[in-house]
């Protein structure tokens, strides 16, 4: 087990946003969560990546209890967080950018990322992550001259370089073309071999490809668990948000 949540629950003001929630996700488990707008998906992950405390419930992170640990503390155990929205370098290359996200790993500060240039291992693992996340033709250019696609796998490549234990992705397909959606379904196909993800993602084809399990939410409640085939035949969740 990477990760339990247990009757977790969160309200703002009188709005209850999550309602008794419980997920389980295992070692190397690409796990889905779906749900129509404000259903509490956001909500959900800001309270598994430390951004949000839960009112009620419980977190545990390969069997630790991280209730109050902080969204520093959390990353430091191995929990990454792609967004939906680029928080990139613009003016960095690939390179650099890697790099930056590599010190954390190395506790080199920003002041020495002259000295990080220079250093052959922080390269090599660089390199390694360029190539892990299709950015190895473009290790020098500058993130500015990257596709939005491109952009979307440097962030991916950004959450890897300290080594996580879980990836968080927050929407990774949204707002690309046919093209970059099939470019980052490989890409996430690859990591999940080597790390555990839990996927936010609107785009049903995107999900059916790359979960192996599916959680529904409906109004901060969890309405239902299955793979792709049992989603897909569940009436429940064809009437409440897939509207058919």
């Amino acid at each position: 087990m990477s990760l339990s949540l247990n009757n977790i629950n969160k309200s703002f003001g009188n709005i209850k946003v999550l309602n008794n929630v419980n997920i389980q996700s295992h070692s190397r488990e690409c796990l889905g969560i779906i749900g129509p707008n404000g259903a509490g998906k956001s909500t959900l992950f800001k309270v598994i990546s430390g951004n949000l405390k839960q009112d009620k419930g419980d977190i545990y992170f390969n069997s630790l209890n991280i209730n109050n640990l902080n969204i520093n503390k959390r990353a430091r155990l191995g929990i990454a967080q792609s967004f939906q929205k680029n928080s990139l370098f613009l003016e960095m290359t690939v390179k650099e950018s890697i790099m930056l996200a590599l010190s954390h790993k190395y506790k080199i500060t920003f002041k020495m990322l002259n000295s990080l240039i220079s250093n052959k291992a922080i390269n090599n693992d660089a390199m390694e992550i360029a190539k892990d996340t299709g950015l190895y033709d473009y290790f020098d250019t500058k993130s500015d001259n990257l596709s939005y696609g491109l952009q979307r796998q440097l962030e991916l490549g950004i959450a890897i370089s300290c080594s996580p234990k879980l990836l968080l992705l927050d929407e990774p397909t949204a707002g690309m073309s046919p093209a970059e959606t099939k470019d980052i379904i490989k890409l996430i196909k690859n990591l999940s071999a080597k790390y555990s993800i839990i996927i936010v993602e609107h785009d049903m084809d995107v999900i059916y490809e790359l979960a192996n399990r599916i959680y529904v939410l409906d109004r901060g409640s969890l309405i239902f668990e299955g793979d792709a085939k049992a989603v897909k035949n569940s009436e429940l969740v064809q009437n409440k948000y897939l509207g058919i």
